[in-house]
């Protein structure tokens, strides 16, 4: 059976609605109205639920992508600082080399 998308639910359920409203039906044809409104309204839930389960399984998929970038950056991130880290060593060994040079030389 193939499955109604929700906005042709919807649209038949619009239409099964107003014709409802229409004063010359019979009880019989009445109750067949109110019942195809009740099912068009279950299947609307359905189709609902279905949708939310895929947002929320695209919600994972990005969530999990995202995830994975956010380490990527870090890694990045840390390797970038690892430079700046050790030039700032260098320049302490220097600044001391230079310190202890200048103290020789005034000797």
């Amino acid at each position: 059976m193939e499955e109604l998308s929700l906005a042709e639910i919807q649209q038949a359920n619009e239409k099964v609605d107003r014709q409802r409203l229409d004063p010359t039906l019979g009880v019989k044809e009445r109750g067949l109205l109110e019942l195809s409104a009740l099912a068009l309204r279950d299947a609307e839930r359905l189709a609902i639920a279905r949708l939310q389960k895929q947002v929320y399984k695209d919600m994972e998929l990005v969530t999990a992508r995202l995830n994975q970038l956010s380490k990527r950056i870090r890694s990045r991130v840390t390797r970038m600082n690892k430079v700046p880290k050790a030039l700032d060593a260098i320049e302490t060994v220097v600044k001391e080399v230079v310190q202890i040079l200048f103290m020789v030389g005034k000797w």
